[in-house]
């Protein structure tokens, strides 16, 4: 649903506030996204916040607003057809709807490698119906397949970043609102936008140190590797060559291979680049450590307005909230667990296997906890923080869930 930015006192009752000028978890309110019920609220919003970011009519959409000063970083950007989504799927109903869905895709990323290899054509067709079944579920949830994609073991860690970034994307394409044709284009343009890499040579690509400056940019060429692969069929829309064209750029005209600024990057490059750095950073690769979701989404934030658009920032952390599910987390109790499914309206209280116990031991079986009841010791639990992927020698991958 379209959202604007204003500053916090000029919030009326009845608004509903569905982001912040800061994390939530800096602020006192226990929602992530709410309806103005009466002054107090506009008050405790002006004690905390500068500005909000409000529901408007649509006719009102604008991405972001910077100062007159900074033209050049400004990205007026066109939003597609949109639609309004319904609902939302039980997490595991939904997880054994999808289940079978989602266990061809190492089949469909291990044909896509063969024919890359071979020199072959790649069919757009041989990407529809996976980003069609894609696209129904994540509209409905994005927890069955990022939940099923965190524990699933690729063959390479490019195959697992390339569909958790077209989940994520999707679930960004979502809370904008745009039609689900276009959302399976844009899953489609995120899964191939790191195609050119299968062209690189492995030892440059699996280099488990850093590499250098030749190697990096031969690293770069992967934009036009993929992009030339592409391009010699006609089938693909144009929105999926935007995708790996300029998901390398930046909006402050900082990125590669063109150094495009501000709206001369497309929405869907815009959106890919963005979510492509997150899944980066929070996924295992062999060339880089990884950090936690909530230093990933700070990072995303302290960047919005100069490398990604400020307004597509916001929606991507409402999109992922606080606790994104498959993400390890420590509870207040010392314990240790993976979220398993978002609840709506209270995203700070995610559901919960737990994994450690408060000495860091394994539980002897895996138990899913509540916590807007759970209590250690008679104390209410709360999570403290996410942790990153192989902390306290957790492997999501190798877990048995």
């Amino acid at each position: 649903m379209p959202i604007k930015k204003i500053r916090s006192d000029h919030v009326e009752i009845g608004m509903y506030v569905s982001s912040l000028d800061r994390p939530w978890v800096e602020t006192p309110f226990l929602f992530q996204g709410f309806v103005i019920n009466d002054q107090n609220d506009i008050d405790e919003l002006c004690r905390h916040t500068q500005h909000v970011y409000v529901v408007v009519p649509d006719e009102e959409i604008q991405l972001t607003r910077r100062e007159p000063n900074q033209p050049e970083a400004s990205a007026q950007s066109e939003l597609p057809r949109q639609t309004n989504y319904k609902g939302e799927s039980n997490v595991d109903d939904e997880i054994n709807k999808v289940r079978h869905s989602h266990a061809l895709f190492p089949e469909l990323f291990s044909e896509v490698e063969s024919i890359i290899r071979t020199g072959g054509p790649l069919p757009f067709e041989l990407f529809k119906q996976p980003a069609q079944n894609l696209v129904q579920s994540v509209t409905k949830t994005p927890d069955a397949y990022i939940w099923l994609t965190q524990l699933k073991k690729f063959d390479s860690y490019i195959y697992k970043s390339a569909l958790t970034a077209a989940i994520w994307a999707t679930a960004l394409g979502n809370k904008l609102g745009i039609v689900e044709e276009e959302l399976q284009n844009l899953a489609i343009g995120c899964m191939l936008m790191d195609i050119g890499k299968l062209s690189l040579p492995p030892e440059i690509l699996h280099k488990p140190g850093r590499l250098t400056n030749e190697e990096w940019e031969q690293m770069k060429t992967h934009v036009d590797l993929g992009l030339e692969r592409l391009q010699s069929n006609a089938q693909y829309p144009s929105s999926v060559l935007d995708i790996v064209r300029t998901h390398h750029e930046r909006l402050d005209g900082s990125g590669y291979p063109n150094g495009l600024k501000g709206d001369r990057i497309s929405l869907f490059g815009q959106i890919a680049g963005m979510v492509d750095q997150y899944v980066a950073v929070t996924n295992p690769r062999p060339y880089a450590e990884t950090i936690s979701p909530s230093k990933a989404e700070e990072m995303l934030y302290n960047q919005r307005g100069t490398l990604f658009d400020e307004m597509l920032v916001e929606y991507f952390i409402q999109a992922l909230s606080t606790y994104p599910t498959g993400s390890l987390v420590e509870l207040s109790s010392g314990e240790v667990g993976i979220v398993k499914a978002q609840k709506s309206g209270h995203n700070l209280r995610p559901d919960v296997i737990l994994l450690l116990d408060p000495d860091k031991q394994p539980y002897g079986s895996f138990t899913l906890i509540n916590l807007d009841n759970y209590n250690h010791n008679g104390t209410p639990v709360r999570i403290a923080k996410t942790l990153a992927d192989g902390e306290y020698g957790i492997d999501i991958e190798e877990l048995s869930l």
